[in-house]
């Protein structure tokens, strides 16, 4: 259990797999000191849900958007609908959105059509965004230095040092989940121990990327202690200063009270 007080950046407390024990999920967040989980909506039939969380509870956050690993699926209409929810309901974020390079990934020009139409959404509402990006990192800076002025999270970062202080520069943060707790992720123990405190968030990806010690588990919110454990090791200020500082730079960018 941790002592100070967290922000889940990033979980998918609205599926299915958290039907049966939902309430018992937060509540073990709680006793975490869990204070806050942003919720990304991933297509059009996620997003009542979420709505429908997060106005039950203020401490859940939620976000509207189209994943890159269903753009296939996803339609014009769908976007229109995107412009819709933004206006007429509360949320922190567009997202989750993005671009996923995986060789069995729908075609490239289809996703980034979906991802740019989704940027331009965010910029016209000024809502920041949650970007996805898997072996497409360069890609995604070069659509984000294209809008300044945009602001917003690369969720479960994986590209190089390098590309994440581009990714700073541009005014976006860096989010940092399960991968880090493994003992081989040497690349991502460099980034947490380097890249600058005022630019990094924590987060779980709940139910997806459970750290080292639930490994082939469901991953949950309750588990982002064991990823501030490990950033701690990683890094040279004290707990606490983390701690406030990783739920401040959450506060701020998705403007949470």
């Amino acid at each position: 259990m941790s002592k100070f007080s967290l922000i889940d950046s990033h979980c998918h407390l609205d599926f299915k797999v958290f039907d049966d024990d939902r309430a018992d999920v937060l509540a073990r967040a709680r006793e975490n000191n869990i204070t806050d989980i942003i919720i990304p909506g991933v297509s059009t039939q996620n997003w009542p849900d979420i709505q429908m969380l997060c106005d039950r509870n203020k401490n859940l956050h939620p976000c509207y958007g189209l994943h890159p690993y269903w753009a296939n699926q996803h339609n014009e209409n769908d976007l229109e609908k995107l412009k819709q929810q933004v206006v007429t309901n509360r949320c922190v974020a567009i997202g989750e959105c993005g671009l996923d390079y995986r060789p069995e990934q729908t075609d490239k020009k289809i996703q980034l059509h979906f991802f740019e139409t989704q940027l331009d959404i965010a910029l016209e509402n000024n809502l920041p965004v949650v970007i996805h990006s898997v072996r497409a990192t360069e890609d995604i800076i070069k659509q984000l230095r294209a809008r300044p002025g945009l602001r917003g999270m690369v969720h479960s970062y994986s590209g190089s040092y390098e590309q994440a202080m581009q990714l700073i520069e541009t005014g976006f943060l860096i989010s940092l989940g399960g991968a880090i707790t493994y003992e081989r992720a040497h690349k991502l123990h460099h980034l947490a121990g380097q890249l600058p405190l005022s630019s990094l968030l924590i987060e779980t990806d709940a139910p997806d990327q459970p750290d080292a010690s639930h490994k082939s588990e469901r991953n949950e919110p309750a588990y982002l202690v064991e990823i501030f454990d490990v950033l701690c090791k990683l890094r040279k200020e004290e707990k606490e200063e983390i701690a406030q500082q990783t739920s401040l730079n959450a506060k701020a960018l998705f403007n949470i009270n």
